[in-house]
């Protein structure tokens, strides 16, 4: 779907005003039709709901278009609240089981947000460790799905996947797609060393779920982003989500620490060209201080995105190789390596690396 110079600023403006950014007036007639269907489409309905309240009552939509508005908000406060019970009450299993459970994005970004409720998601990802002693968390876990009656699906390296109360939860034995791949191998290493040497001590609420460390978050974020950028395309919730987080984290994180890892795992170009449209959507810089670079990923974030259908059969593989190849401009300008380079490591990876080693 094409859209319009208006619809985009109007779009922007109503995201700064549901985060609390400035913003400046929104003027001339709003297209709340498309409005609606790009903020569903980057999971942002709430944050532009919430930016619609601070509009004046002429400026904003009839009636009709807000009910329907507010009930798709309501609708996935409702679902994220489903989500939150389950991920407790997992977390509580696998406590009574000497195992510490790390919630990987969703909550933790979540609670960046001015209003948490606002940050649609669709699945609990975790990453499980022993609470005392060197046992394999991953799979204790996954076997305690299955005796509480859960079907486990563990024919993926990354990560198990499950449905608890009709929720999906990806149990990662990984962090990042790292087989085969050697810079990401760094990352997964380093990644899960500041999980391993945390205590587990900050948790969310009263729950049994814990923090990943800033650093950790951080990273993380960024490469679970590049991936999306390469594989699918990059929404305006990814960016939101690191908008929000770094505003939140801004003092917690070694700056000269996290810059040069990101230059070690080779996402650097990639994090230097989303910082720069995080700026400009918090209205820090002006589109016009973006380099071609930074608007090439500008002009990508615009366009339609499509989703990586979660399949781990053959079928999935090639669509993923394909993604690869239809993806070469983005390896040039935002990797340290080519297409054909990346395609390699796949196919390697695929073929020679069933489950890698850290």
């Amino acid at each position: 779907m094409a859209v319009s110079a208006s619809v985009k600023e109007t779009f922007l403006t109503l995201i700064r005003l549901g985060l609390c950014l400035p913003a400046t007036d929104i003027r001339g007639d709003i297209d709340w039709q498309a409005l609606q269907e790009i903020a569903t489409q980057h999971g942002l309905s709430g944050v532009v709901l919430d930016g619609i309240e601070q509009l004046p009552e002429q400026q904003r939509p009839g009636k009709v278009d807000l009910l329907q508005w507010i009930g798709e908000v309501l609708q996935n406060e409702s679902s994220l609240s489903v989500q939150w019970d389950v991920a407790c009450k997992m977390a509580d299993v696998f406590d009574q089981n000497y195992i510490r459970t790390y919630i990987l994005k969703g909550p933790v970004i979540a609670e960046c947000y001015p209003k948490p409720s606002r940050r649609v998601s669709t699945d609990i990802d975790c990453f499980l460790l022993p609470k005392k002693g060197n046992f394999d968390a991953w799979s204790l876990g996954n076997d305690l799905m299955k005796y509480h009656g859960c079907k486990v699906g563990v024919d993926f390296y990354k990560h198990s996947d499950f449905y608890l109360q009709d929720v999906k939860v990806e149990n990662h034995r990984f962090m990042t797609p790292c087989r085969g791949n050697k810079w990401l191998m760094k990352m997964e290493t380093v990644l899960q060393s500041l999980l391993k040497e945390d205590k587990g001590e900050d948790k969310i609420g009263s729950s049994n779920l814990c923090r990943p460390p800033v650093m950790a978050s951080a990273l993380f974020i960024i490469e679970h982003s590049y991936s999306h950028f390469m594989g699918e395309g990059l929404s305006w919730k990814h960016v939101t989500d690191w908008v929000l987080f770094e505003k939140k984290h801004r003092k917690e994180i070694d700056w000269d620490s996290f810059q040069g890892l990101l230059e070690e795992f080779g996402l650097k170009k990639f994090f230097d060209s989303v910082n720069m449209i995080c700026k400009y959507l918090a209205g820090e810089v002006p589109e016009d201080a973006l380099s071609k670079r930074d608007k090439k990923l500008l002009d990508d974030i615009w366009d339609d995105f499509c989703m990586v259908e979660d399949d781990h059969n053959f079928r999935g593989k090639l669509e993923l190789g394909w993604k690869i190849i239809c993806s070469a401009w983005k390896y040039r300008h935002y990797a340290v390596m080519s297409m054909p380079h990346a395609l390699w490591i796949y196919l390697k990876g695929y073929f020679f690396v069933k489950i890698p080693t850290i």
